[in-house]
């Protein structure tokens, strides 16, 4: 967890100068369709971003968890496992800070300068691996409301594909 103030603001700007690259894989057809369902959906999603994004100086916290080993060049097998460890611990800790009061989201940011990122933290980028970006606050309201989403039966398969 990153919460010394100078410690945040070099954060901050390797998180801002992360989004600026645009990386990652483009999206296909039917994820532009998925995103596009509900009108005005992916606009929040936007306007939260750049909330954050303007905003990102200001969060007191920011909690980035590591996992010991890389997977950068693994079998689906290892990457599963590894993801598999994280993925549930990491969740559990956001549902628990909601449940007090503070938000959370996860992100992906730091990945394309996750290097620069575990060298200002003094993580070995070699050895391990940053998973994600968690920015914690106090919220400003508390009417949070589930998302819209798209019928399951468009993401869900039973017994065969």
């Amino acid at each position: 967890m990153v919460t010394d103030h100078d410690q945040r603001q070099i954060v901050a700007d390797i998180f801002r100068r992360a989004l600026a690259t645009g990386g990652g894989q483009s999206v296909n057809e039917r994820d532009l369709r998925r995103m596009n369902a509900h009108p005005g959906s992916m606009e929040r999603i936007y306007d939260g971003l750049r909330h954050l994004y303007d905003n990102v100086h200001r969060v007191p916290a920011f909690v980035i968890p590591a996992v010991e080993g890389r997977t950068d060049r693994a079998s689906v097998l290892d990457q599963s496992m590894t993801w598999g460890s994280i993925l549930p611990a990491v969740w559990s800790f956001m549902l628990a800070a909601r449940a007090r009061g503070l938000g959370t989201v996860w992100t992906t940011a730091q990945g394309p300068l996750e290097r620069e990122l575990a060298k200002a933290l003094g993580v070995p980028y070699s050895e391990v691996m940053l998973a994600a970006f968690i920015p914690l606050a106090y919220t400003i309201g508390t009417d949070f409301k589930p998302a819209r989403r798209i019928p399951r039966e468009e993401v869900l398969h039973w017994n065969r594909w």
